[in-house]
């Protein structure tokens, strides 16, 4: 079940993308926030049918795509197909092709996160991508787009590009 959170509701999840992700791939609390006043933004809490917070999903809806830029499922409940079906949900619900980010695998874990999106029908695209900072003084940061329901083309993957960092990341490129 996902329930939309507000700024009144915010403070129950941010806790949660602390937890999960690096600092370099999540903004100030404050920043993240006020992304709630985009209007493609939308932030829900991912719950159980009795209501227990389980986890966070951020995306961006595209009139083509929905773009997410967090999924997590909180540390308790992770390796119990949680986030599997969650994610499985999420895809059902959302009715056109998804993109995300993933880390350049490089060592068990990041070939864990990809593995787990390929088992959920992601498609991993070798297009270099580089991330614009979340937060400032920080550099660009290599990653890797997946997307659903197939790989894409090199122009999709620059129409992607240029759609993500612009909108969600107000970043335009030299």
């Amino acid at each position: 079940m996902f329930q939309r959170i507000y700024k009144d509701t915010f403070c129950t999840v941010y806790p949660i993308l602390q937890e999960a992700f690096p600092v370099e791939e999540l903004r100030e609390k404050q920043r993240q926030k006020a992304l709630l006043d985009q209007p493609r933004y939308r932030l829900y809490g991912v719950k159980e049918e009795n209501g227990i917070l389980q986890g966070v999903i951020a995306l961006w809806d595209f009139s083509d795509f929905l773009y997410v830029e967090h999924f997590a499922i909180q540390s308790f409940f992770r390796n119990e197909g949680i986030g599997g079906k969650r994610l499985d949900e999420m895809i059902n619900w959302a009715g056109k092709p998804i993109v995300l980010e993933v880390e350049v695998p490089k060592d068990d874990f990041t070939l864990r996160r990809v593995s787990f999106y390929k088992r959920h029908g992601f498609f991993f695209n070798e297009y270099p991508y580089l991330q614009p900072p979340m937060r400032a003084g920080q550099g660009m940061l290599p990653l890797r787009l997946m997307t659903m329901p197939q790989k894409i083309s090199e122009d999709e993957y620059k129409r992607y590009k240029s759609l993500i960092y612009k909108v969600v990341y107000n970043y335009e490129e030299a």
